[in-house]
C-alpha cells in the first residue's frame, strides 16, 4: 500500500488519515481538482496550532485578550520565570556534559528528574498564579 499523503497532499490535508482509504484512481482525481483550484496543501495541524500560539491563542485555542494584573502576581511570574531559567540552564548544562563529556563529568538520572520535575513543577505554578489573577481580575467589577 502506498502512502497517499506523499502521492495526494491537498486531499490528505482536506480529509486527513481518511484519505489513505480513499481508492487510488478516485483520489487521484480529487486532487487534480483541488490543484486546478490552485488551493495550496494546508499545512499540517501542529503548525497550524504553533502559528496560533505564536499570534497570542491562549492553551484552549481562544484569543487572549487584555488583562490588569496586581504587582503581586506580577513579582510572583517574575520569581517563577527566574526558577524556571535557572532549572533550564542548569539541564543544558547537564545535556551538553551528557552529550559532549566524560561518565564522572554528568549528573545522575536521579538528579536529571529532579531538574525536570521542578521545571514542570515551577511552570505549573506560573500557569496557576496567572489563571488565577486573570479569573480575578475578570471577576472585578467596573
Amino acid at each position: 500500500m502506498t502512502n497517499n499523503t506523499v502521492l495526494f497532499p491537498r486531499l490528505h490535508a482536506l480529509i486527513g488519515d481518511i484519505a489513505s482509504d480513499v481508492p487510488r484512481d478516485l483520489a487521484r482525481e480529487i486532487e487534480c481538482a483541488l490543484k486546478e483550484q490552485q488551493l495550496p496543501p494546508a499545512q499540517p495541524m501542529f503548525f497550524t496550532f504553533l502559528d496560533a500560539i505564536r499570534r497570542g491563542d491562549g492553551e484552549d485555542g481562544q484569543p487572549c485578550t487584555t488583562q490588569r494584573l496586581n504587582a503581586q502576581t506580577l513579582a510572583s511570574l517574575g520569581r517563577s520565570l527566574s526558577a524556571l531559567t535557572a532549572v533550564l540552564d542548569l539541564l543544558h548544562a547537564a545535556e551538553r556534559a551528557r552529550v559532549d563529556g566524560n561518565t564522572d563529568e554528568q549528573i545522575c538520572d536521579f538528579h536529571r528528574n529532579g531538574l525536570l520535575l521542578a521545571a514542570r513543577q515551577i511552570a505549573h505554578a506560573a500557569q496557576t498564579g496567572l489563571g488565577d489573577a486573570i479569573t480575578a481580575v475578570a471577576n472585578q467589577p467596573g
